[in-house]
């Protein structure tokens, strides 16, 4: 469960660093970042840099850290370890997952992670990039089959996320449910719009244990700082506007 808990985290990360692939030149010419999610409360985030990558990642609860990750990369730039270094309640660790990694000569086309996920990586663009994802979870975690498949655009902009996926409703009745999730960028490759669909049909909004709800529509603007990185995001629900994030770069 340790290995599980850990390796979420490359996921949410680089999920994210995926549909903002240009940042990494931008971000050669700093050596950390701090994002400060105003959504989440008190969490802050502290990104290590090396060429732009993500090597160490710390998270914050009111100035007191509470976990440290660190990632390896391989030639290619794909993460191959992550090693979990610290932990609130255990204090400094050393927990390491590896990362199976298939290439096509330097074509990443599948990935196997520790606990029971697979990627498999199809349909490459003209820069090597894959632009359709298929994420299986046949983890011992979860109780029912789950299927996720991850679109992209030509610059590595996730587009579009089908998550297919089953459960038990109160009856005992296994009901099948697809969450179709699609996404708009500006010029800059940073988030502007987010649609939501559900089958069956689900009502708006969802709230989440632990995080922000989610909203049919969400809506998107930026500052940014004169590198052309954002430090400051602002999302739009329901004809309201909220600061949701702010970021340093050091």
């Amino acid at each position: 469960m340790k290995n599980l808990l850990a390796s979420i985290i490359i996921l949410l990360i680089f999920d994210t660093s995926f549909a903002q692939k240009s940042e990494n030149e931008l971000l050669k010419n700093y050596d950390f970042y701090v994002e400060k999610n105003i959504e989440m409360g008190k969490w802050n985030k502290k990104f290590y840099l090396k060429n732009g990558l993500v090597v160490i990642y710390e998270s914050y609860w009111k100035n007191e850290l509470r976990s440290r990750t660190e990632f390896k990369y391989d030639q290619f730039g794909n993460v191959e370890r992550e090693i979990n270094t610290f932990d609130i309640n255990e204090g400094k660790v050393n927990d390491t997952s590896n990362f199976k990694l298939e290439y096509n000569d330097s074509l990443l086309i599948s990935k196997e992670f520790n606990f029971g996920v697979t990627e498999k990586y199809s349909d490459f663009n003209e820069q090597g990039k894959a632009q359709k994802i298929t994420r299986i979870d046949s983890s011992k975690f979860t109780l029912l089959p789950y299927k996720e498949l991850i679109e992209y655009d030509k610059n590595g902009n996730i587009i579009k996320t089908t998550e297919l996926s089953s459960y038990e409703d109160l009856d005992g009745k296994t009901i099948t449910e697809t969450a179709t999730t699609y996404y708009k960028y500006n010029d800059r490759n940073n988030v502007i719009e987010i649609h939501r669909e559900f089958e069956p049909k689900q009502e708006f909004p969802i709230h989440m244990t632990g995080g922000p709800a989610k909203y049919e529509f969400e809506y998107f603007r930026y500052k940014y700082n004169k590198n052309g990185l954002w430090t400051k995001k602002y999302k739009t629900v329901n004809g309201k506007e909220y600061l949701i994030a702010k970021r340093k770069y050091k």
